[in-house]
């Protein structure tokens, strides 16, 4: 649990068989693994995190 005066560390199992020789496989996985932990806590995920600031010209933004 967590609340506004301590943080906490979870520390998962290892991975096994990880990274291969598949980088698409394993970024897969990587990504799979952290949206799993954000949907424990969505509420503390970075969401104004504004990762497309630009877009190509004539394209709209997503903001």
């Amino acid at each position: 649990g967590h609340d506004n005066k301590k943080y906490s560390l979870i520390i998962g199992k290892e991975l096994h068989n990880y990274p291969t020789e598949n980088i698409q496989n394993d970024t897969d996985r990587m990504n799979h693994l952290i949206e799993i932990e954000i949907m424990r806590a969505p509420e503390q995920y970075l969401w104004a995190h504004r990762r497309f600031k630009t877009r190509p010209k004539g394209e709209a933004s997503f903001y």
